[in-house]
């Protein structure tokens, strides 16, 4: 991951992205209900989705000296069960040994009615084109293993989660990539083929969740969040 951080913070195509994918954060948080934030994964160079409001934000990652509020493993996170509204995860489980661990834990501290949201670079893309011409021998964002849309809708299933949409950005992988309007990801028709996906889910629970009591909810940052962490779920596993 740390040479993803290089790609992201000291090349123009990496900065670039940066921003359009910044930009698809900060339209989708705004419509969500949150005041608590938690992005696992950092950009570098000042790149960052705002929060508004109330709203609280933590970046974790396993990045010594980074931007980052706090240090750990995207497998095991440091916070209590349910105590985050909205976790995102930036290109996490493309170049994770345990994909399906990162995703365990991301729905694990997130709260009933929250929402994950999901960068991950698209195979089915210019960009997977790449992937696979770089061989073995592929830097970041080259090297990782790259997921679709439906196979992250389908993750999101397997794990309790309801798909919601999915946006896609960054058609060609240009050394630097063409700057879109704020207010603009790929149309539906081109979304296919767009570079990077970002698919979003909401974790329902029966019966009625309401933002007031919601909000109650104690967030914990302690040894009990450590302890809880990595917890295993009695959910089957995810297939291949």
């Amino acid at each position: 991951m740390h040479s993803l951080h290089t790609w992201f913070a000291s090349t123009a195509a990496g900065q670039t992205l940066a921003e359009l994918e910044v930009r698809l954060l900060n339209r989708r948080l705004a419509g969500l209900y949150a005041t608590r934030v938690l992005q696992i994964g950092a950009y570098g160079a000042g790149h960052c989705p705002a929060v508004f409001g109330r709203a609280r934000q933590w970046i974790v990652d396993d990045w010594p000296h980074g931007p980052i509020d706090l240090q750990g493993q995207s497998e095991s996170l440091p916070f209590a069960n349910e105590s985050v509204d909205v976790v995102i995860l930036i290109h996490q489980l493309e170049f994770a040994d345990r994909p399906h661990q990162v995703m365990r834990e991301a729905v694990r501290v997130l709260a009933p009615e929250g929402h994950l949201l999901i960068l991950s670079f698209n195979p089915y893309s210019l960009w997977g084109l790449r992937r696979l011409l770089a061989f073995k021998n592929g830097q970041p964002p080259w090297s990782g293993r790259y997921l679709s849309a439906l196979r992250l809708s389908d993750w999101m299933m397997v794990l309790g989660l309801i798909p919601r949409r999915s946006d896609a950005i960054a058609l060609l992988p240009r050394q630097r990539v063409r700057p879109m309007p704020y207010n603009q990801s790929l149309r539906p028709i081109l979304r296919w083929a767009g570079g990077v996906n970002l698919v979003i889910g909401q974790k329902r629970v029966p019966g009625p969740t309401h933002p007031s009591s919601a909000g109650m909810r104690k967030f914990e940052l302690s040894p009990r969040g450590w302890i809880e962490a990595g917890a295993r779920h009695s959910r089957q596993e995810i297939k291949q």
